[in-house]
């Protein structure tokens, strides 16, 4: 939601809270009646595309899934040196990449885990104290990334329908409110107070401007010869 969004949304509130106050005064199958159960539904649909706005996984919840994988291909790999220390060359497949990018750390996770599949490979591996479901975790840790990426690209494009879902709903409860002020003028001309309460209710609350600094004094003209 943007601020004149919100702005309007926080109006809404107010005016089904004088709705609450005042439905005694409205027959159940009137127009305003009717006009305020929609706008409550109008709120209850903004609060969920509201929610379904911020999309999916954060790339801080991201982050935490790659911290994981990587712990785990470090523990792999070092393990392997410390075998490679019999057996030359056993720990050239378990080489973490030079550099951070996720790219190169998740390719360089689906070849160790090809490695680690062969026949007796993983056992090596648990002989030297990992965990006998360190495979598994290495594996659940790759796949959870793979659905967190998949989750967010979906959080993504929900996140785009229910902006253009704000706005419809937007322009559906300002059209219950223009129906709901004129009957409000109607009905309340001889009750002044109700009236004003009315107004104060459904006025939208403008931003707040920004005082403008003042100028600085311009510099004294030299004297003339």
């Amino acid at each position: 939601m943007n601020e004149r969004d919100i702005r309007r949304y926080e109006m809404f509130g107010r005016v089904q809270t004088f709705g609450q106050d005042h439905k005694d005064d409205f027959a159940p199958d009137s127009v305003a009646a009717t006009s305020f159960t929609h706008l409550a539904q109008i709120i209850q649909d903004l609060d969920a595309a509201k929610v379904a706005q911020q999309g999916g996984p954060t790339a801080a919840s991201r982050e935490v899934l790659l911290d994981a994988l990587r712990l785990d291909l470090q523990n792999v790999t070092r393990t392997a040196r410390a075998i490679a220390q019999d057996e030359p060359g056993f720990a050239d497949p378990y080489r973490l990449p030079d550099g951070g990018s996720q790219t190169a750390l998740l390719t360089t996770a689906d070849a160790i885990l090809l490695e680690l599949k062969k026949p007796g490979v993983a056992a090596r591996f648990i002989a030297h104290e990992l965990p006998a479901d360190f495979l598994k975790n290495l594996e659940d840790d790759r796949k959870a990334i793979d659905a967190a990426r998949a989750a967010a690209q979906s959080g993504d494009n929900e996140s785009v329908a229910s902006t253009a879902a704000i706005g419809r709903l937007i322009a559906d409860g300002m059209k219950e409110v223009t129906t709901l002020d004129a009957i409000m003028h109607n009905k309340y001309t001889r009750a002044p107070d109700t009236l004003r309460a009315w107004k104060s209710a459904s006025h939208i609350e403008r931003p707040a401007q920004r005082e403008k600094k003042p100028e600085p004094p311009a510099p004294p003209k030299p004297p003339t010869a």
